[in-house]
């Protein structure tokens, strides 16, 4: 049967806890009551209404409920009976109208046994029992979460104000309600709203401020802070298995540091300059090039101090409507300049003089000292001076200590965290050429 809607006069959409049914169903809760008091007396005769009742059950028990629903209510506002108005409630709850049926399968539940029932006024009264419950569990409802701070709620439905908005407002399933919700200095907000069956929504009431019309005053700084000065740490992990592209041993070195940042945001984009300082500390390492016999194994460490400029460009992605969670991708691009310390490295012998792993070797004091290491403490051309803390020269006198390097960041991704407008909490992780960038700070709206 299709959906029979009623005028607003005929029939209320929404109930709550002190709000009456339908005008008709307050009469029939006046007639019906009236009836049970005694006020009614069984005439001896078919009572004013009886026709209509009894056609109107006949066709609503056959579906027919277009047609029976006019006499079942017309019969209803005549005289009550329980029979009639389980009908009436069955043909509501097959159009979905669960309001009504709920309301007149509540009246009827709750009616005591009576002289003047009949046999299917008893069945009808049982029925409703049963049917109550389910009827009601169907019926979805909504209701308004109002955020602290809020002065001035107005809330209505259909134009009906909402007189607790924060206790589930019920309502029929399939119906469009006009939802207008209002806060003192908040800007009206309208939705439509259709809820299914058993549904239970929530509506948080976010409204956006009212934009001030007092006269202009002093300049005040905007939410976005114009530039950031920013301290972090920021430190470097080069893991083995990137120094085994180039040989065999090698450990994962951290190589601690830090930096300042200046940000100057543009929209979501954020330039920045960066100077940094790494400290790259290698403890003695066994190493050799990949492919050469054992005997090319040497002991390495180093102590090298770095600094590092960089321009870089972050995007930020607002991972929530307040944007204090943002996603960041990007990339940078600067110079890397080793000062203090350096590269050092020594030939190595396993003990024993055999093959061995490579972790116990000791380093050569000189060419076959001690005496039988001649294979590996040697005067080969290429490292016949590398015995004791021999230093590796730079790139530049053809050695392999980095002097001046290209610093090369892409993608730098991570996220960042807003407890206030003017502080932010940076997490960033991103490839170099100096290793893994990882990094941890603060920054300060200017």
């Amino acid at each position: 049967m299709p959906k029979r809607r009623t005028s607003a006069a005929g029939r209320d959409r929404r109930t709550g806890p002190d709000r009456p049914g339908p005008t008709w169903i307050r009469r029939l809760l006046g007639v019906g009551l009236a009836a049970l008091a005694g006020f009614s007396a069984t005439p001896a005769r078919a009572a004013p209404g009886e026709a209509q009742a009894q056609k109107g059950i006949t066709l609503a028990r056959k579906g027919e409920c277009g047609d029976a629903v006019p006499l079942l209510e017309e019969a209803e506002g005549i005289r009550h009976r329980p029979e009639t108005a389980v009908a009436l409630a069955g043909c509501y709850e097959m159009a979905a109208e669960l309001l009504q049926a709920a309301a007149l399968y509540g009246v009827v539940a709750e009616e005591p046994p009576d002289r003047s029932h009949t046999r299917g006024d008893r069945a009808a009264i049982q029925t409703a029992k049963k049917k109550l419950g389910d009827v009601e569990a169907r019926i979805p409802t909504l209701t308004f979460v109002i955020p602290k701070g809020y002065e001035g709620v107005a809330i209505t439905i259909d134009g009906e104000p909402v007189e607790q908005p924060t206790e589930p407002q019920k309502v029929d399933p399939g119906d469009e309600l006009s939802v207008v919700m209002k806060a003192k200095g908040k800007k009206e907000r309208k939705e439509t709203i259709t809820l299914e069956e058993h549904e239970r929504r929530v509506v948080t009431l976010d409204l956006a401020p009212l934009e001030s019309t007092a006269a202009p005053g002093p300049a005040v700084p905007s939410k976005e802070p114009r530039l950031w000065l920013g301290a972090a740490y920021r430190g470097y992990v080069i893991p083995r298995f990137a120094m085994n592209i180039f040989g065999d041993g090698g450990r994962t070195v951290i190589a601690p540091g830090g930096a300042l940042s200046l940000v100057r945001p543009s929209g979501n984009l954020d330039i920045t300059f960066t100077l940094g300082y790494a400290a790259f500390l290698l403890p003695p390492t066994p190493f050799k090039p990949r492919g050469t016999p054992d005997t090319e194994y040497e002991i390495v460490w180093a102590d090298l101090s770095s600094l590092q400029a960089s321009f870089e460009l972050v995007w930020n992605i607002p991972l929530d409507r307040a944007q204090r969670f943002r996603f960041r991708i990007g990339g940078g691009l600067g110079v890397g300049y080793t000062f203090l310390g350096g590269l050092y490295r020594t030939q190595a012998y396993p003990p024993g003089f055999t093959p061995a792993d490579p972790y116990t070797y000791r380093p050569c004091i000189a060419p076959n000292d001690p005496p039988g290491s001649f294979r590996y403490c040697n005067q080969l051309d290429k490292d016949v001076d590398h015995y004791g803390a021999y230093e590796e020269p730079s790139w530049f006198d053809g050695g392999a200590r980095p002097l001046v390097y290209p610093w090369v960041v892409l993608p730098r991704v991570g996220v960042s965290f807003r407890p206030t407008p003017r502080v932010a909490i940076d997490l960033d992780v991103a490839p170099t050429l100096s290793g893994i960038l990882t990094g941890l700070g603060v920054r300060f709206g200017l």
